[in-house]
């Protein structure tokens, strides 16, 4: 028997006065406790604790009359209770074991609490969490020994966080349908915050070029709705769709007359409430598929939290909705083992009943199985079973030591996730002469895999997606694609790229390797989501090549202010911006705002001047002023650089400027007026390969801040010991 089972029935119970609320908005609530039959010692306490991934507001006891207010107070008038909260949004100076880590603490002084004492603890104008759960949980923990061994209240109290009112109209396409082929998109709702509308009802209004068999108007119930169609024509479609007020348009729709290779969307990287994510791995999955409309989908659980059962659960899960030619998941786990040990790696298998090989049990009570641990990196390269694993390091909490490295099991490097955007993480691994592939996922904890929108807390990017390029998909296919690094990422647009090259004797696509490619051309076909400020293409880490696409001449210019970067490798990576932008002898007659998500970030116009608060963990910010000429100054001040540009003199190619920190930089050019996604189609010689690996690969950057990374083409002017690589 543990001291849990020994007196989780003598320790009391609570309640909450709501059921109910909505993701995003202020609530006042009464928790009560009251005591059980072994009260609470004079010197005991009491926690009441949240997820470290919720970002409720944090709560403060000092102002009544302020926001996030919390205050408490007892039956027994004799007991003193002094309230404290946490901060940091339980990342450091945590209350509580992972995941419940932040929260408040009361403790009792000058007399004891006993059997029917009643404690109302009073939330006051408080922001609820931005995301949807079913249960979002008060852990009340009580220790009433006085001996800070805390037990867990039984039957906790819980509400259920609820989406806010519509926001959003999304529509999502496949990427690649052949001619004549019936297929399905998703038309939905979503709030501000990236939640699906699921109370709402109605109709969607559809609009749709000719080539497609479309209704003009669809029922939906639950927010969302399926529609099934057939394309006729081959070419470039957009589908657009209509909601009361709300307008959207879809990511591009490519019919051709043959297909070698279709493209299947994925988000490989998240967790679920059984351990630090939100809402249970059903519920994961079943986003993914319907809510995500992703082709591909992984669940990755911190190791060091998945006991036995859930393990077992977990592949019974990825068992049941795997589906050939619907929805293809992934069995696996992350290996989460500290940076010094090997860092964070996703495990991928095969398939099912493959074992788990845990980097630590630190959050786990039972220890019969410590034999199967990895307790190294080197280790999991040893004994996981190498035909049936693929790895891929990434950086989350933990960043991965790429010092280590295994080229048979490591075909793929995750560069973007909800945490941040991590390019110096790519750079590293291939000037360490690695031949890897570049995924990007969620790594997302608030249960929405493939359409994962950042917090007010630490996650500060919008979720990635990987783009498989294979014949079918079917999870064998999908796998080995994963192995031929057949693949490419994007920070969560599904934007179109087709990266080939071809030389004298040889055609190939992203991944594939040429050795000793004599005259080797490159060919680029990008079609965005949004209009396309540039496509440059790289030899390892340098731009070799940049494409612009023509910009339309106007009275007036669009200016781009971009700042981007992260302080550190680690978890304190967040890097602060502070600045302000002045236009001399020229109007501003809008201004757009990329990527201010977090609470911290704003910019407030002011008739000819902005003044800014962001920060990045690795991604990107930014501002586009439209103007009413092509004249003037802009005078820029950023973290205490000021700058003088003239407006006639800024043209598409980028004016950049380090800004300190690990990768942290300012970028100023011009951008196109209109946002219309655009089809950028071009071919290069690629010149001047250097002795050994050349990774040749394209980045695609949007208007609207999103990016996609292909995965390497390796153009080897091989050594004689590298002819064995593949």
């Amino acid at each position: 028997m543990t001291y849990q089972q020994a007196y989780q029935d003598k320790i009391g119970r609570a309640k909450l006065t709501i059921k109910e609320a909505i993701a995003g908005r202020q609530i006042s609530c009464r928790l009560t406790y009251e005591a059980g039959e072994l009260g609470i010692d004079d010197s005991g306490s009491l926690k009441v604790l949240f997820r470290i991934v919720s970002d409720v507001a944090s709560l403060q006891a000092k102002n009544p009359r302020g926001k996030n207010f919390v205050q408490a107070s007892s039956s027994n008038h004799k007991v003193k209770i002094n309230l404290s909260t946490s901060s940091h949004a339980g990342v450091y100076e945590k209350i509580g074991v992972r995941p419940w880590t932040k929260g408040l603490v009361l403790n009792f002084g000058n007399h004891y609490l006993e059997k029917g004492d009643l404690v109302h603890i009073d939330f006051k104008n408080w922001r609820m969490q931005t995301f949807c759960e079913k249960t979002f949980e008060f852990r009340v923990m009580i220790d009433p020994f006085a001996t800070a061994k805390y037990l867990k209240l039984p039957n906790p109290p819980e509400t259920k966080i609820l989406p806010d009112k519509p926001q959003k109209l999304t529509i999502i396409t496949p990427t690649k349908i052949r001619v004549g082929e019936r297929f399905k998109f998703l038309v939905k709702l979503e709030d501000q915050w990236g939640n699906p509308c699921t109370q709402k009802s109605g109709v969607f209004k559809l609009q749709t070029p000719a080539g497609l068999d479309c209704p003009s108007e669809v029922n939906f119930e639950n927010g969302r709705a399926e529609v099934k169609v057939k394309l006729a024509q081959e070419g470039i479609s957009f589908i657009n769709a209509g909601w009361q007020k709300l307008n959207s348009q879809s990511n591009p729709l490519i019919g051709f007359k043959s297909i070698k290779n279709r493209y299947f969307w994925a988000d490989l990287h998240g967790q679920s409430e059984e351990t630090v994510g939100t809402n249970n791995v059903e519920d994961y999955f079943t986003f993914a598929r319907n809510w995500a409309f992703l082709d591909i989908a992984g669940h990755q659980a911190n190791d060091f939290q998945i006991i036995n059962d859930f393990w077992q659960k977990l592949n019974q899960t990825t068992k049941r909705f795997n589906k050939d030619g619907e929805f293809i998941t992934l069995p696996g786990y992350e290996w989460s083992g500290n940076t010094p040990k090997g860092g964070d790696r996703n495990v991928y298998y095969l398939e099912e009943g493959l074992p788990i090989h845990k980097s630590s049990h630190a959050l786990i009570n039972h220890f019969d199985d410590l034999d199967s641990d990895a307790l190294s990196v080197q280790e999991l390269f040893a004994k996981v079973p190498k035909k049936k694993t693929l790895i891929a390091a990434h950086v989350g909490g933990r960043f991965a030591d790429l010092g280590i490295h295994d080229e048979t099991l490591e075909r793929n490097i995750e560069i973007h996730s909800c945490w941040g955007t991590f390019e110096w993480f790519l750079f590293e691994a291939l000037k360490r002469g690695y031949r890897i592939g570049i995924v990007a996922n969620s790594d997302g904890h608030t249960g929405r895999p493939g359409a994962s929108h950042p917090t007010f807390a630490h996650f500060n990017s919008y979720g990635g997606l990987t783009c498989v390029l294979a014949p079918k998909l079917t999870r064998k296919e999908i796998f080995q694609a994963l192995y031929q690094r057949h693949c490419y990422a994007t920070t969560g647009a599904r934007i179109f790229l087709a990266v080939s090259c071809q030389t004298s004797s040889q055609e190939g696509i992203l991944g594939d390797i040429f050795k000793n490619p004599q005259n080797p051309i490159f060919k680029v076909n990008c079609v965005g989501t949004n209009q396309i400020d540039r496509i440059e293409i790289y030899n390892l880490d340098k731009i070799i090549h940049t494409h612009y696409p023509p910009v339309k001449k106007t009275p007036g210019k669009t200016i781009k202010i971009i700042w981007s970067g992260s302080k550190v490798k680690g978890r304190n990576r967040t890097f602060s911006w502070k600045g302000s932008a002045k236009i001399i002898n020229n109007q501003i007659k809008s201004l757009g705002k990329i990527n201010f998500y977090n609470q911290r970030n704003f910019a407030r116009r002011l008739q000819n001047q902005i003044n800014w608060q962001g920060l990045t963990t690795g991604g990107l910010q930014g501002l586009i002023l439209n103007l009413t000429q092509n004249q003037g100054e802009l005078k820029l001040e950023v973290n205490q650089k000021k700058l003088n540009l003239k407006i006639k003199n800024i043209n598409q190619a980028p004016q950049i400027f380090k800004m300190g920190g690990l990768d942290a930089f300012l970028s100023i050019y011009q951008a196109s007026h209109h946002s219309q996604p655009q089809e950028i189609n071009f071919e290069i010689p690629i010149k001047n390969l250097k002795k050994g690996e050349n990774p040749i690969f394209v980045k695609a950057i949007q208007k609207d801040g999103h990016l996609a990374w292909s995965s390497p083409i390796y153009l080897v002017k091989s050594p004689a010991d590298q002819a064995g690589r593949h």
